[in-house]
């Protein structure tokens, strides 16, 4: 945190234009800033040594419990990312019984109304063994037939892509007849063409299907960056290597994983969809 002693800090807002009354807030980086303009009401090494003290109890919480599925994990049902949870129980006999299960973050917190019960964690790892087997079995492709999968991916993201650029382009056009319909009409209130009652009603509405047609624009500019990610760059033979060492290993490693899962979810029937990196190239 930073403080300048004695200082005015002006330009915190401005107008976002001369024709209307909105103002936003500006960054750090452009306010005015007028030192020794008054007298500090306490001395710099008072004001160090308490920031000192506060920076003094942070510190990052250490985590009980982990599992190598866990941020893989989503609820099928409202789609919140699903939460860990651990029980444990001390037997008669001495032993510790232990079940880990993900939760739905939104029931979890209580935020939120979800119908979608918890699933054992061991049951989740189970079905992504089993249907991970199922998928490697399929890569089994010569040198042609993995072309042609790469050149159909291809064609069809190029396809989509000409599509989103298309809705792009029309979606600007819209922006811009809106943008000049409100300059006409501020005009004419200017000239009292319209009275200030008529023009806020129609600057309001305006307003909103310019934001509407911005949040379509981002939206389409979101989609068509995703689409020139999916276009396929997997090396077949690396994803089968990797699935294979994690068929050998104990305890599944979450870096072995990242480069096979991308997500899995379950609904409130405890069903389990899993998305693998490479399912989309197999068919």
């Amino acid at each position: 945190m930073k403080c300048i002693f004695g200082s005015v800090v002006g330009r915190k807002f401005q107008k976002v234009s001369h024709k209307i009354a909105k103002v936003r807030c500006t960054k750090k980086e452009e306010h005015i800033v007028l030192e020794n303009m008054h007298e500090p009401i306490i001395d710099i090494e008072t004001w160090n040594k308490a920031q000192d003290k506060l920076n003094g109890y942070t510190k990052v919480r250490d985590r009980k419990y982990d599992h190598e599925l866990k941020g893989f994990v989503y609820c099928g049902e409202c789609g919140n990312k699903a939460t860990l949870r651990c029980r444990e129980e001390k037997r008669k006999n001495g032993t510790v019984w232990r079940a880990e299960y993900f939760i739905c973050s939104k029931r979890n917190n209580y935020s939120g109304l979800c119908d979608c019960k918890q699933i054992s964690a061991n049951l989740l790892q189970e079905e992504v063994i089993k249907q991970l087997k199922k998928e490697i079995a399929k890569i089994n492709l010569s040198k042609e037939e993995l072309k042609q999968i790469y050149e159909q991916a291809r064609l069809q993201a190029k396809s989509k892509e000409n599509l989103l650029n298309e809705n792009l382009k029309h979606l600007k056009q819209e922006l811009k007849n809106n943008e000049q319909n409100i300059a006409e009409i501020y005009q004419d209130k200017i000239n009292k063409i319209i009275q200030v009652e008529d023009f806020k009603i129609i600057y309001e509405k305006m307003q909103k299907q310019r934001d509407k047609i911005l949040k379509e624009i981002k939206q389409n500019e979101i989609a068509l960056k995703q689409n020139n990610k999916e276009i396929p760059k997997i090396d077949f033979e690396k994803i089968k290597c990797i699935a294979e060492e994690f068929f050998k290993l104990e305890n599944p490693n979450k870096i072995v994983l990242e480069q096979l899962i991308e997500k899995i979810e379950f609904d409130k029937e405890k069903n389990i969809k899993i998305k693998f990196v490479f399912q989309n190239m197999v068919k």
